[in-house]
């Protein structure tokens, strides 16, 4: 069976059909100097054993002299499949396909593999952030959590009981504790939902923490990171027994910063959860 670049050699025109959408090619090209570029754009680094679950981007079509057709789909900008491979295969310069498609008029790809790189970026950052506001007592135990968010999705019971115990040691002042936990829980993306699940190690020694200890951490501690780790905390769904309660016993002024530190932030979520939350009235529960 002939190999995937001797069947390319031989094209002399190339079709790109969106998947799953039949209809006119969004791009055709019979230019042999542009087929050439792209035979050499499509060069495989190796074949996996797997396949993607989705069934791919773009395929190109491409005809050869003798009107036999060779299809090669497209996946993320990074794999190809094509019928005489086992699995898909990984592009030794993903890019190199992106751009040849953009300067061609077909930048959808491009745009969003640059899209997911930017959010790959983001999420690296919020990592960063996450884990230099760890404190030092639980640090060994952050690439458990990570590990977790790329597997089971789930953190180990036993592993927040390591995270309450030693910041029982480590912090004796209980509103010194609750102030390095706010900063903790309020690091990395700060989001509601879509966050990494490692972002949520903090989150039961939080729930355990009496709300008096919380507010005292917010009196004592006027750093915007404590407010805004209090704001992510008492602004989310069922984070607390009793959540409507202990935001009922919020101190004015303390219920004031909060709203304060959340209108200034840029998420919309959290702008929206404080204003419904931290503006409503006492609670009868």
């Amino acid at each position: 069976m002939a190999t995937l670049d001797e069947l390319l050699s031989g094209a002399i025109r190339v079709r790109v059909t969106t998947v799953g959408a039949p209809g006119d090619p969004v791009l055709d090209v019979a230019d042999p100097a542009e087929l050439e570029l792209l035979r050499e754009a499509l060069t495989v680094e190796r074949v996996t054993d797997g396949y993607c679950m989705c069934h791919g981007d773009l395929e190109f079509v491409f005809t050869g002299g003798d009107d036999r057709r060779t299809v090669v789909g497209l996946h993320h900008g990074v794999a190809l499949r094509w019928t005489g491979w086992n699995g898909d295969a990984l592009l030794r310069d993903g890019d190199r396909v992106l751009h040849w498609l953009a300067r061609h008029g077909v930048d959808g790809p491009l745009v969003q593999a640059e899209h997911r790189q930017a959010e790959r970026e983001r999420e690296l950052l919020g990592r960063q952030a996450w884990t230099a506001a760890a404190p030092a007592a639980v640090r060994d135990l952050l690439d458990l959590a990570i590990a977790a968010a790329h597997t089971t999705g789930v953190i180990a019971p036993s592993v927040h009981a390591l995270v309450t115990d030693r910041l029982a040691q480590a912090f004796p002042d209980p509103a010194e504790r609750a102030a390095a936990l706010l900063t903790w829980y309020g690091s990395g993306t700060g989001r509601y939902s879509g966050y990494p699940v490692y972002e949520t190690l903090p989150a039961p020694a939080l729930a355990d923490t009496p709300i008096a200890e919380i507010i005292d951490a917010l009196q004592r501690f006027p750093d915007d990171r404590v407010a805004a780790g209090a704001v992510r905390h008492l602004c989310a769904w069922k984070s607390r027994a009793h959540l409507r309660r202990d935001i009922a016993r919020l101190p004015d002024d303390v219920r004031a910063r909060l709203l304060a530190v959340a209108r200034e932030s840029d998420d919309d979520s959290t702008r929206r959860r404080a204003e419904q939350h931290l503006t409503a009235g006492p609670s009868r529960s």
